[in-house]
């Protein structure tokens, strides 16, 4: 007889009718090492033929393979949920222009063609949007077609337009078809609601966006906050930090350069060129303002028709090599009226008289009426200065400011992702931070009232034609702002304010419109000494005929 193979009960089992502990296998059957049958195991039917010589298999229940789900997306989902979430802000700053601001609704449908151009060609972005962690269902927020809707207007696309650029299309540095795509930031989704302004010919500055956008009108501070909920959970980190915008830092200039940078972008991808500006209504806009005379607007056109400049980008001609500030219509608009400004009505002080009724200079403005009408307001502590308060700084801090402070520090030093909870957050929970203040603008009647008492300062000099023969002083050039004084500076300040523009940039680009305008005029001197001497000439050559 064969050797059996025994096996060990399972720990705390025995044989039913002995305590043997041990088991073998003998024709399918189970026995205990005494010979008694162990009940309710068959390895095998004995009767089955077919089932002859053949052991049992062990069946295990398969567990259905879970995947972990991310909350936070990451590389091209990740970089596709913040180009919804930009093309979000976008829609609503333009529903905020069309209710508050009455532009005509069509301007929706101009910035979402203008945004569908500008990430078509974004990387993986229509190829992977529909496989993310959802599996086969598609993303919240998705569109018909599993892909992650940028606008709520979006329309398709004709199968037969071109994924790439056009032959004559000559791609800059900064092309939108290379792997190293640029994502656009917060700032550029006013850049672009500008430009559809400007498809539309719609009466908004730079100025003013930047205004509203700084006043907390436009819907941009705190842009993170508009969003739906399940989409701030799953944006990454750099996303998240890229759209809190309630502590950006507003310097000035930084839309201009965006605009630049935006209007370069069209034109070397995609072929586009922005009409120009509507300068008229601009340049009204801009007198209202400053509450400056209407000579000045006369005195502009002519200067920028003199210096052979347009108002479409770039202002100094098309066949300029290098861009700047300058070449940005309403920088050049600026940079006209404060040099006209400067020529009509000096601020240094010195006096200066007409020759005759019909000269301009007869009516002179009371500087000193016109700064008290555009008071210094008060210097508030910047959000952005926050970071760099001492433990003795913020003793000094009012209480409104130290609200700030406190909602500056739970926003950006807290970690407001921590999931255990320690005793002092269940003491002391954290409140809800409230939104920003929204600030008013001055109203039309307000603005035309404080332009009228300006105007009802002026003073008219009468002419003294014997001063003909003297020689005027020359207008003051400003070429730092440490140059600024007096009146002039706080003319600068004003005019800064409204352009959006930083003090220095302005400073620069109206010195650069000053020196364009003493080109104009040492070129002019010397034609016109040339003409008599040719004159003489062709009188000669008559006389010897």
């Amino acid at each position: 007889m064969a050797d059996r193979r025994h096996h060990r009960f399972p720990r705390g089992e025995h044989c039913a009718d002995c305590p043997a502990r041990r088991w073998y296998l003998e024709n399918g059957r189970k026995y205990c090492e005494n010979g008694h049958q162990v009940e309710g195991y068959v390895q095998f039917d004995v009767d089955d033929e077919d089932n002859y010589n053949r052991t049992g298999r062990v069946s295990r229940k398969q567990k259905d393979i879970r995947e972990a789900e991310r909350k936070h997306l990451s590389g091209n989902q990740a970089r596709g949920l913040y180009l919804a979430c930009l093309g979000f802000i976008i829609r609503k700053q333009v529903a905020w222009l069309v209710k508050k601001k009455g532009l005509h609704p069509e301007l929706e449908s101009v910035c979402c063609d203008l945004w569908i151009l500008r990430i078509r060609d974004f990387p993986g972005l229509a190829k992977d949007s529909g496989k993310s962690s959802h599996g086969n269902n598609p993303p919240p927020h998705a569109g018909p077609d599993g892909e992650l809707a940028m606008f709520s207007s979006q329309v398709e696309l004709p199968p037969n337009a071109p994924d790439v650029p056009p032959s004559n299309c000559k791609k800059g540095p900064k092309s939108w078809f290379t792997e190293d795509w640029a994502l656009p930031g917060a700032i550029d989704t006013l850049a672009l609601v500008y430009l559809g302004c400007l498809l539309r010919q719609e009466p908004v500055r730079v100025g003013d966006l930047y205004r509203w956008a700084k006043t907390n009108q436009i819907p941009f501070i705190g842009a993170i906050d508009l969003l739906p909920k399940d989409w701030r959970e799953r944006l990454p980190g750099w996303a998240q930090k890229s759209l809190l915008t309630r502590y950006i830092k507003f310097q000035g200039s930084e839309l201009h350069r965006a605009i630049i940078d935006l209007i370069r972008g069209y034109k070397e991808n995609r072929c586009l060129e922005f009409p120009a500006v509507p300068a008229q209504p601009s340049l009204l806009l801009y007198l209202k303002d400053l509450a400056l005379p209407p000579d000045v607007y006369t005195i502009v056109q002519d200067t920028c028709s003199l210096l052979d400049t347009r108002f479409s980008f770039p202002a100094r001609g098309p066949d300029v090599k290098s861009h700047m500030l300058l070449d940005m219509p309403d920088v050049l608009l600026v940079a006209a009226i404060v040099s006209t400004a400067k020529l009509l009505y000096p601020m240094d002080g010195t006096e200066r008289f007409s020759l005759d009724d019909g000269d301009l200079q007869t009516l002179q403005m009371n500087w000193e009426v016109w700064e008290a009408e555009f008071i210094t307001p008060p210097k508030k502590l910047g959000s952005f200065e926050f970071e760099k308060l001492g433990p003795n700084d913020i003793w000094d801090l009012s209480k409104q400011e130290l609200h700030e402070f406190m909602n500056w520090f739970q926003t950006t030093q807290l970690n407001s992702r921590q999931t255990d909870e320690m005793e002092i957050d269940r003491i002391f929970p954290l409140e809800a931070i409230q939104p920003l203040p929204e600030f008013q603008d001055m109203t039309d009647e307000e603005v035309e009232a404080r332009m009228k008492r300006v105007q009802k300062a002026m003073t008219i000099v009468p002419p003294r034609p014997d001063q003909e023969g003297e020689t005027k002083p020359e207008i003051r050039l400003y070429r730092y702002p440490s140059s600024l004084k007096g009146h002039a500076k706080r003319f600068y300040e004003v005019v800064a304010e409204v352009s959006g523009l930083t003090l220095k940039d302005l400073v620069f680009v109206v010195y650069r419109f000053d020196q364009l305008l003493l080109r104009r005029q040492i070129k002019e001197l010397r034609r016109l000494k040339k003409e008599p001497t040719r004159r003489e000439e062709q009188i000669d050559s008559e006389s010897e005929a």
